[in-house]
């Protein structure tokens, strides 16, 4: 029996064609691979109880800073993955957004964190959907998956604005047993392409 060729496996394997180009820059935000300066900034984000209630919970400085060079490690190797978000107004880091592998699947998910202080500005659907629309324009995926606890609701409006539809659900990665899987196809909605 042939085997299926999944979305990561696709795009680990791919070309330098299949790059997403960087910096990006919405109306107010610019998204780029992140950098040692953001390690202080990103550090109090993950510093803080409630706003990392939902993605694995508070970190160490010293945890926040391998994160930070994980993450722009990784999009450096693959030319795609989780991008700072950076308030085009003061240049900080406000939190993380982007497209990466969904731990033990064959698909992509979108993911995305910013510290309270840029909660209800819209900020997280405003990062997402330009981070969609690259990923959709560049990349050879069809779909895009998201992962959120039932609970986490401000996240589930954010996914809804998006156009994600709710797939079903997925084992937890966390402490939690499941957690909700969204899913956008190219060319529905948010998913341009």
């Amino acid at each position: 029996m042939g085997r299926l060729t999944s979305a990561v496996d696709a795009l680990c394997g791919a070309t330098a064609a299949a790059r997403i180009p960087v910096p990006c820059a919405t109306d107010r935000l610019d998204l780029r691979p992140f950098r040692e300066e953001d390690i202080e900034r990103f550090s109090e984000l993950m510093a803080d109880q409630e706003a990392t209630k939902y993605i694995g919970g508070v970190k160490s400085l010293e945890a926040a800073a391998d994160s930070v060079r994980y993450m722009r490690d990784a999009f450096a190797d693959r030319g795609w993955g989780t991008l700072a978000v950076v308030q085009r107004r003061d240049a900080a880091c406000i939190g993380y957004c982007g497209v990466r592998p969904l731990l033990n699947t064959p698909h992509v998910e979108l993911a995305f964190a910013l510290e309270r202080k840029s909660w209800n500005c819209g900020y997280a659907t405003e990062a997402s959907q330009a981070v969609l629309e690259l990923a959709f324009r560049h990349l050879a995926i069809n779909s895009v998956f998201a992962t959120v606890y039932p609970e986490n609701r401000a996240s589930i409006r954010v996914l809804t604005k998006l156009g994600m539809l709710l797939e079903g659900s997925i084992f937890g990665a966390w402490p939690r047993n499941s957690a909700l899987l969204y899913r956008l196809d190219r060319g529905i909605a948010g998913g341009s392409g």
